[in-house]
């Protein structure tokens, strides 16, 4: 495989797809926080969106076209019947005239759900929590493989796809584990598609970000989704350094009930240096 040299531009730019998990399990509290995961998935995707716009400004100009980003949702009907597709709101819903899954950071500062203010501060506001009933994670995984494909197609060059999967727990479609693998076969000229997982638990169990091992997870599940974490390339790993994390080698981009601050980093560490956009 080619080395990877990881710089984004207008002309080549990066894609950032989010796999939420939508289920009703996630409307519950996880590792004995107060906080739903719901919740929690909704205030980390938002805050990391505001953030890449930032990034993407360069010097307080207005942002450029850097990165794609899409939002995918899954979930189950009360019947069983599985619901994946875009979890875009708002502005950027999907209709029935056009299916919106993948769109520009401009489309994101352009089209925000809506707007709150805190403190003075305005603070844009693109996904709230979703709920429905099952898992169907397979489903999710080989939906955003065909978004991945699609945009390779038409982005050869560039740097693969992220992709970023919030989810708390058991699928209902099956082993995801092969999912998971197509996805990551997914490649351009500098490399294979990325997974990160975060895992939000029931368990009141010790936070973890990126774990080299499974040996310090708690189930069955949580050691799944390891399996199916990418190993952090060069960049996320340098990045982690620079945020104060110490990474061991074979380093997986995964999280386990992480908290605010560290699903925060995981998300931080997938995005690329300012000197890295052109």
């Amino acid at each position: 495989m080619p080395p990877q040299v990881w710089n984004v531009s207008r002309s080549k730019p990066g894609c950032y797809i989010f796999l939420l998990d939508e289920s009703l399990s996630m409307e519950d509290t996880f590792g004995g926080s107060a906080m739903k995961k719901s919740d929690a998935l909704a205030d980390a995707i938002n805050l990391f969106l505001a953030e890449l716009i930032a990034q993407c400004e360069k010097g307080g100009k207005q942002p450029k076209h850097y990165f794609d980003v899409a939002l995918v949702g899954y979930t189950t009907d009360e019947k069983g019947q599985p619901i994946v597709g875009s979890a875009f709101q708002g502005p950027l819903a999907s209709n029935d005239l056009i299916q919106i899954d993948l769109v520009s950071i401009l489309d994101l500062l352009d089209k925000p759900l809506r707007v709150k203010e805190e403190g003075g501060v305005k603070i844009p506001i693109w996904y709230d929590p979703v709920v429905g009933y099952g898992t169907p994670m397979s489903g999710g995984l080989e939906y955003c493989r065909g978004l991945a494909e699609m945009w390779v197609g038409n982005h050869p060059d560039s740097v693969p796809p992220i992709v970023i999967h919030v989810t708390d727990g058991e699928p209902s479609d099956g082993d995801p584990e092969p999912a998971a693998r197509a996805l990551q076969s997914v490649a351009t000229a500098k490399g294979n598609t990325l997974l990160f997982n975060v895992h939000l638990s029931d368990k009141v169990a010790t936070p973890t970000i990126f774990p080299s091992t499974d040996a310090d997870l708690p189930d069955d599940f949580a050691r799944m989704l390891f399996r199916m974490s990418s190993l952090l390339p060069d960049f996320c790993v340098a990045m982690a350094h620079e945020m104060g994390w110490d990474l061991e080698p074979g380093a997986r981009g995964m999280a386990f009930n992480a908290d605010s601050r560290a699903m925060s980093g995981l998300l931080n560490v997938g995005t690329l240096p300012s000197g890295a956009l052109r």
